[in-house]
C-alpha cells in the first residue's frame, strides 16, 4: 500500500501545484478541502479511466506495489461490496490502478491537511 500512497501523494501534490499556478486566490489547504468535498476525478485518471493510458505500465505498477496481495487494499474493496474487487479486476489493470488511488485518496488528503495545520 505504501507505493500507492506515495503515488497518490505525488499526484495530489501535482494537482495542487497546477491549480495554484492558474488560480492565485486559492491556498493549498483550499485545494485539498475542495478535493475532499468534491472529489478528484481529474487527479488519478483521464476520461477513459486510466492514469497511464497503458495497460502494461498499470500492470507493472500493480505488481511492483503488491496491491493484489495487500490486506489493507483488499479490505477497502471489501468495504464497497463483496464482489467489488472482482468486478474492478475484470475491467482491467488500468481501471484497478485508478480505483486503488481513488480509494486511498481520502486518507492521503487527510494526512496532507493535517500537515498544513
Amino acid at each position: 500500500m505504501d507505493n500507492y500512497k506515495k503515488l497518490a501523494k505525488e499526484l495530489i501534490e501535482d494537482h495542487i501545484t497546477d491549480t495554484l499556478s492558474y488560480n492565485k486566490d486559492e491556498t493549498r489547504r483550499q485545494v485539498l478541502l475542495d478535493m475532499q468535498e468534491n472529489g478528484n476525478e481529474d487527479v488519478f485518471g483521464n476520461m477513459s479511466g486510466s492514469r497511464t493510458c497503458n495497460t502494461y505500465e498499470a500492470q507493472q505498477f500493480i505488481d511492483k506495489s503488491g496491491a493484489m496481495w495487500d490486506d489493507e487494499i483488499l479490505d477497502m474493496f471489501n468495504d464497497l461490496g463483496e464482489d467489488y474487487f472482482t468486478q474492478t479486476l475484470k475491467r482491467g489493470a488500468e481501471t484497478l490502478d485508478v480505483v486503488i488511488l481513488e480509494l486511498l485518496s481520502s486518507q492521503v488528503i487527510s494526512e496532507l491537511l493535517e500537515s498544513t495545520e
